[in-house]
């Protein structure tokens, strides 16, 4: 009988980590994890018992430095693919526009970083997972995963926190 494959994105408040420990006791099915966490926490994550993870990414491991060559060949066809639109996400992206004080990225420098993620993101769905759990996304290459899911039907359980006033 075919497992269903799960993966869950985790940035650091555990809620979707916990649910994995919890799914897991419950059901057969195989859990993947990608972490968007800083590197303080790694260690936890990699000797962790808890969750059987089959496979895990860190996601700050998986993009290389800036680079000037660029395939838009890859990236326009990504877009089409997927029917997202990687500059929109670029745009709204709080790490790239003009009030980030630290760093004033180049287009060469964004659609770098752009097309390492597209790449990882399409590695890490080859594994045909039926669901994703996450959190709110609160960062591009978070969006963007998310929305390569829905594009593929893939399962999204999507957790917020409710804020009282």
């Amino acid at each position: 009988m075919p497992t269903d494959k799960i993966i869950i994105w985790e940035s650091g408040n555990f809620l979707p980590f916990l649910l994995a420990n919890s799914l897991q006791k419950k059901n057969n099915s195989e859990f993947y994890a990608i972490f968007d966490v800083p590197d303080k926490q790694k260690p936890f994550y990699q000797k962790q018992k808890v969750v059987d993870f089959k496979n895990i990414w860190f996601f700050q491991d998986s993009i290389s430095e800036p680079r000037k060559k660029i395939d838009t060949k890859f990236l326009t066809s990504f877009e089409e693919k997927y029917n997202i639109n990687l500059w929109l996400l670029a745009l709204n992206e709080r790490l790239f526009n003009e009030n980030n004080e630290f760093h004033k990225f180049s287009r060469e420098e964004i659609l770098s970083i752009l097309e390492d993620e597209c790449k990882l993101f399409e590695k890490i769905l080859e594994i045909k997972p039926k669901f994703l759990i996450t959190s709110d996304t609160t960062l591009h290459h978070h969006e963007l995963f998310y929305q390569m899911c829905r594009a593929m039907d893939i399962n999204t359980i999507v957790f917020n926190k409710t804020v009282f006033g």
